[in-house]
């Protein structure tokens, strides 16, 4: 199915114009293991007494659990079942097992919301360790709530859709999906592949957001935003077209909690400022006195014509 652009209203104006697309927000796009290779992540959570009350919906972690120790480049595939229709989810990890010399860093690589046959709703993730040892991490699977703001229609296997909507300042926003269709042997599957902000003018900001189709079967997805305040920010350096600019977060504390990241470009019409956020790795770090620090590293892209920087807002949610 060729792409669509579809425009949504979420402030005054509707939107229709078109922004070319650079670079994906998936951290990896290797296939995610089988669904029988998947493992429980209620289950695991609720082993370890780590459900949360937003696990039923809402905002807040939804639920901890550790990985185990994991060589470094192993990768872990978990479910989420039975995910509230409300919830969009973000993974934050509590990286343990870092020594003097070498830090634990994990990252997620990919995820997917998924409806079964039965008509539940789950959401499966795949994380990695991305550094150098041997070491493990507590998953902080956080919910955000959302609400619905367009539907894809259907979508055949492999299809994307691009969708805008104008949004206010100083919010961070998350994407999730409520997929529908699937039939009695096959599971309606869909991805958001890529999320990025846009300023188009001095007193307007977008988000955009990419989503595909993933599985076997002709399909669709209500596509849904959740929003939080900003806790902290700082300011992006000005990076030329196509650019890339990292920073470390230190003492991301507390370690509890797991962290909701947005780009708020700053350029000048007509040609509009866009940035995503490309990668984003927890790390504990031991540090020379021998205490221990967890540190949040992201990568913002600047997917402009123009050289261009703006600020990063950053929410802490916990528990």
């Amino acid at each position: 199915m060729r792409r669509r652009i579809r425009a949504a209203l979420l402030a005054v104006t509707t939107l229709s114009m078109v922004v070319a697309s650079v670079g994906v927000a998936q951290a990896d796009e290797s296939s995610p293991p089988s669904q029988s290779s998947l493992r429980d992540a209620r289950a695991a959570a609720a082993a370890s007494g780590g459900l949360s009350h937003a696990a039923k919906g809402g905002i807040g972690i939804a639920a901890t659990w550790f990985t185990g120790t994991l060589s470094a480049g192993s990768t872990q595939g978990w479910t989420w079942t039975n995910a509230p229709a409300d919830a969009a989810y973000v993974v934050g990890y509590n990286p343990a097992g870092a020594t003097t010399s070498a830090t634990c860093q994990f990252e997620t690589i990919n995820s997917r919301y998924v409806q079964l046959p039965s008509g539940e709703r789950q959401y499966q993730f795949t994380l990695k360790n991305v550094g150098s040892i041997a070491c493990g991490a507590t998953v902080q699977l956080t919910a955000v709530t959302s609400s619905v703001l367009a539907s894809t229609g259907g979508v055949s296997p492999g299809g994307t859709q691009t969708s805008l909507w104008n949004v206010p300042w100083n919010t961070i926003w998350v994407a999730a999906l409520n997929p529908s269709g699937a039939t009695s042997s096959a599971a309606c599957q869909f991805q958001v592949t890529r999320v990025w902000t846009v300023q188009p003018g001095s007193s307007l900001r977008q988000i955009w957001v990419e989503v595909k189709n993933v599985g076997t079967i002709t399909c669709q997805a209500d596509i849904r935003l959740g929003s939080t305040t900003i806790g902290s920010q700082f300011s992006m350096a000005t990076v030329g077209p196509g650019g890339t600019w990292s920073t470390t977060w230190n003492n991301a504390n507390p370690v509890t909690s797991a962290y909701v990241i947005g780009p708020s470009p700053q350029g000048s019409f007509p040609t509009y400022c866009q940035f995503e956020v490309t990668r984003v790795v927890y790390i504990q770090r031991i540090n020379s006195d021998g205490s221990s620090q967890r540190q949040l590293a992201m990568w913002f892209k600047n997917l402009s014509t123009l050289s261009c920087g703006g600020t990063a807002y950053l929410q802490t949610i916990a528990a």
